[in-house]
């Protein structure tokens, strides 16, 4: 492949990194905005009315946009090209920024089952939300359609980052949500426990979706496989194209955040010359790449074995006509193996 060629797809391939960013920069504003808001309307009318509970949903709103500014910082680290020190690109910041995200959001947890706890072994009282309920139906509609946004974003982008932050704004609508029910049930009912059965239902909740971020974090981190979804996108295209090639084995893939790298070994004629295998594999290279969004293919070029990979000369029509026409090879032969790389060594012995 010439120079050119790989100039373009680097191109390409930074053009998909650039059209997610500004689909993640949008949900990251929403997120802000949404969650600015929520603050303002809470802190207002918990001060007017001295509803502790109120003042303490701002704080959660005040975490949202904590939230929103890390995958901020994350993806926009993210979207950087490849360079000197970073060959492979940046998108491991995505899901250490989910991860960070992740410890944000547990100390929220904590708080909630410590607070139910509490509630269930004082038997404090809790007085009615009175004015205050139009706020936290304001918040829950708000919190649910901010979620439901960003959370599309993230599904659409594969973003770990923009997902933490979509997470948040649902963890706010569902405890909102639980509050709400249980401050009716004891305005209802009189059955006071109510609220604290909410508050470590609604704790149990939170650590459950929380630790989901964080495994797929460290997952991403420590080069896990793509999903199997664009696996079976690979295996479909290689199959479509499965007469201009023998085989294919050593099938790798890993993510890196949003970024997927994939590279495999490709068995073809051994009497085709070396450009018209590598007009093949720069098709298949470009192929993935433009179904599988941010990725990167590698593709290595193996030659048929003869009486293994290979159908034979005597069947082979190409091999008929080339041997004909391309001259044998004084190449040396180089030996592979384990006693081929003990040899190596011996040679060029490592250096601490």
């Amino acid at each position: 492949m010439n120079d050119s060629r790989i100039e373009d797809r680097d191109l390409l391939r930074q053009e998909d990194v650039l059209s997610a960013y500004r689909l993640k920069k949008r949900a990251i504003r929403l997120a802000m905005i949404s969650a600015i808001v929520q603050m303002l309307a809470k802190g207002i009318a918990g001060f007017m009315t001295g509803s502790l509970a109120v003042l303490t949903t701002a704080a959660d709103s005040l975490s949202d946009f904590l939230n929103a500014g890390i995958a901020w910082i994350a993806v926009s680290f993210g979207k950087r090209p490849p360079d000197v020190n970073h060959p492979f690109g940046h998108g491991k910041i995505e899901p250490l920024g989910a991860l960070l995200q992740a410890f944000v959001i547990l100390p929220l947890a904590i708080g909630l089952f410590w607070q139910g706890i509490n509630r269930l072994l004082t038997g404090t009282q809790i007085s009615s939300l009175g004015a205050n309920i139009a706020v936290i139906v304001f918040s829950i509609v708000l919190g649910w359609w901010t979620g439901r946004k960003i959370t599309s974003i993230a599904v659409k982008t594969d973003s770990l980052a923009i997902q933490g932050s979509g997470l948040s704004f649902s963890i706010d609508a569902v405890t909102h949500s639980g509050v709400l029910l249980a401050l009716l049930i004891v305005e209802i009912t009189g059955w006071v426990e109510a609220d604290a059965y909410a508050s470590l239902g609604m704790a149990c909740y939170v650590a459950f979706q929380t630790t989901q971020l964080a495994v797929k974090a460290i997952a991403d981190l420590l080069d896990l496989q793509i999903p199997r979804r664009y696996r079976e996108r690979v295996i479909m295209e290689l199959e479509e194209h499965k007469d201009d090639f023998i085989d294919y084995h050593r099938l790798r893939t890993r993510r890196a955040g949003p970024e997927k790298h994939i590279d495999f070994h490709l068995t073809v004629c051994r009497y085709r010359t070396v450009e018209e295998c590598h007009r093949l594999i720069d098709h298949l290279e470009n192929a993935i790449e433009a179904i599988i969004p941010q990725s990167s293919v590698i593709i290595h070029m193996d030659p048929c074995t003869p009486g293994s990979t290979c159908m034979g000369e005597e069947i082979c029509d190409l091999a008929k006509e080339r041997t004909q026409t391309i001259p044998e090879s004084d190449w040396p032969s180089h030996p592979v193996g384990g006693e081929a790389r003990e040899a190596e060594r011996e040679q060029h012995p490592y250096h601490d």
